[in-house]
């Protein structure tokens, strides 16, 4: 039994080793990736720097002239980038000026419906005077008829008396 314990003890003791065998691996493994992205990003900047110095002719002729068919399609992209601002910047130029010409379009609309507003008080006023007088006339005319009429009563009351 003792032999069956061992044998367990040395299976343990193995697994722990690769265990960390594999830890060291993986740590390691994990350096070379952060040393990866690092040399990305270094490779990036001696370009960006190498473009810069291309651009402003600070190169030796040889260098550019090996650099030339390389950065070709950088200034493609370049000019494509310009121009896709450019067509933003019209975009927004247009959508100013039919904000502008909605704007005058209301405001004139406003104006119109003031004016109109304005004519209308001023009919309905009109109207209202003459209804006004109309019934002050039709009241006086009732007034008067109603006098004749208690006139002709009063008048035939005492005829039959």
């Amino acid at each position: 039994m003792a032999g069956f314990w061992d044998k367990i003890k040395k299976g343990a003791q193995e697994a722990g080793e690769k265990a960390a065998q594999l830890a060291k691996i993986a740590k390691i493994q994990t350096e070379i990736t952060t040393l990866g992205s690092t040399r990305k990003t270094k490779i990036v900047e001696l370009g960006e720097k190498v473009f810069s110095l291309y651009k402003e002719g600070k190169l030796s002729e040889d260098v550019q002239e090996l650099l030339k068919e390389l950065i070709a399609p950088i200034e493609e992209v370049e000019k494509q980038i310009e121009d896709k601002k450019k067509e933003i910047e019209k975009i927004r130029e247009e959508m100013n000026e039919k904000a502008e010409e909605v704007k005058e379009e209301v405001k004139s609309t406003a104006e119109n419906v003031e004016e109109k507003t304005e004519e209308t008080a001023t009919e309905v006023k009109e109207t209202a005077k003459d209804v006004a007088k109309d019934v002050k006339e039709t009241a006086s005319e009732v007034k008067s008829d109603l006098k004749d009429a208690a006139d002709t009563l009063k008048g035939d009351s005492g005829n039959s008396e």
